[in-house]
């Protein structure tokens, strides 16, 4: 029970980051993603391998908001 609690608190205290990231990218990288990956339906990380792929053609501040998303997911 105490385990489940403390698990349980630990991911409402990531959500705020997640949420932010979630908007950060959204805004950042929608464009982006619309023009050089066309038609690759989110899930089972084909955006990510799409962006990988890719990553040269997308603007700076999406490569910048998904850096930082990698760095706040690494940290938690």
């Amino acid at each position: 029970m105490l385990r489940t609690a403390l698990l349980a608190t630990a991911l409402v205290a990531t959500l705020p980051a997640f949420a932010q990231d979630q908007a950060a990218l959204r805004t950042a990288c929608k464009a982006d993603f619309a023009s050089n990956c066309p038609g690759v339906k989110p899930g089972g990380g084909r955006l990510i391998a799409c962006f990988k792929e890719k990553q040269a053609q997308f603007s700076e501040g999406c490569r910048t908001a998904m850096q930082s998303a990698r760095a706040r997911g690494q940290a938690n």
